[in-house]
C-alpha cells in the first residue's frame, strides 16, 4: 500500500494529500507554489490548506509580505489515527446493532485470489471476541503454502485474543504442525486419503468459510443456524477420532 493510500484512508482528500506531500517534500511554500506543484486550482489549494491546518498537519507563517505554509511532522498522523480508532470504538455498538437488524437471512460472500483468502483469515481473527473458539477442517498437504495466505498480523491478533482452535486434518499435514497452546488437533485415519483436497473449512462465530487453495477462491456463509449445525458435526467427528 502506498503512502498516498494510507493518507487517504486516514481521511485526507486527494487535494489535501497533494498539498501535504508538496509541503513535506519542498518545505515552506506559498499558495501559488503549492498550486503549481500540486496541479491544483487556487480555490482547491485554499480549501485543502484550511482543512490541513485544522487537523494540525500544517502551519503557516509570514515571510516578507507573503504567507507561507509548512508541514508539521508526520507523527501528527498518529494522532489522527488514534482519534479515528477512538471514534470507531464509540460507534461500533451502533454499527453492530444496525448490522444485526438485517435479521436471520443467510448472506453468502465470495472472494478470489490471495487477497480474498487473506480477507477471510483476517475476518476470522477480527470478528471473534477474546477467548472465543473456532473449528477447522484442513486437508492441505503443504501447510507452508497455506500460511503464505495469512495476513501479516494474523497470528499476533489471534494470540492476543487467546483464540482457541480445534483442528481436524490429515496425518501428512498434522506432522507439519508443532504443538502450540490453545490448539487441539485430531487426525483423519490414513485410509481416508480422499480427504486431501487442498480445501479448508473454518467455523467461527455465526459463519462457515470454505477455502479452495487449488483455485484460490473462498466463500463465507453467514448464518447462525448453519454455523451451529456445522459446529455440531465437527464436534461429533472430533470426539470419534
Amino acid at each position: 500500500m502506498s503512502y498516498i493510500s494510507v493518507l487517504e484512508r486516514l481521511g485526507l482528500t486527494p487535494h489535501e494529500v497533494a498539498v501535504y506531500i508538496a509541503l513535506l517534500e519542498r518545505g515552506q511554500l506559498n499558495v501559488s507554489e503549492i498550486s503549481r506543484i500540486g496541479s491544483l486550482y487556487r480555490h482547491q489549494t485554499y480549501r485543502a490548506l484550511s482543512s490541513l491546518e485544522t487537523k494540525g498537519l500544517i502551519a503557516h507563517s509570514t515571510k516578507g509580505k507573503r504567507t507561507v505554509f509548512s508541514a508539521e511532522s508526520p507523527e501528527h498522523l498518529g494522532e489522527i489515527a488514534a482519534d479515528v480508532s477512538a471514534e470507531l470504538s464509540r460507534t461500533m455498538p451502533v454499527l453492530l446493532a444496525r448490522y444485526k437488524v438485517q435479521g436471520v437471512k443467510s448472506v453468502v460472500k465470495f472472494f478470489e485470489g490471495k487477497t480474498g483468502i487473506a480477507h477471510v483469515f483476517n475476518d476470522l481473527v477480527t470478528t471473534l471476541r477474546p477467548d472465543d473458539v473456532y473449528y477447522r477442517f484442513t486437508s492441505n498437504k503443504d501447510l507452508t503454502h497455506v500460511e503464505s495466505y495469512l495476513p501479516k498480523n494474523y497470528r499476533s491478533i489471534r494470540d492476543k485474543k487467546r483464540l482457541s482452535r480445534y483442528i481436524i486434518n490429515t496425518e501428512e499435514s498434522a506432522l507439519q504442525r508443532k504443538e502450540k497452546l490453545n490448539r487441539q488437533v485430531k487426525i483423519i485415519p490414513k485410509e481416508f486419503d480422499v480427504f486431501a483436497y487442498e480445501i479448508s473449512q473454518i467455523i467461527y462465530g455465526g459463519k462457515v468459510a470454505f477455502i479452495d487453495f487449488n483455485t484460490e477462491t473462498a466463500f463465507v456463509i453467514e448464518n447462525d443456524k448453519i454455523a451451529e449445525f456445522q459446529r455440531k458435526v465437527f464436534q461429533l467427528l472430533y470426539k470419534k477420532l
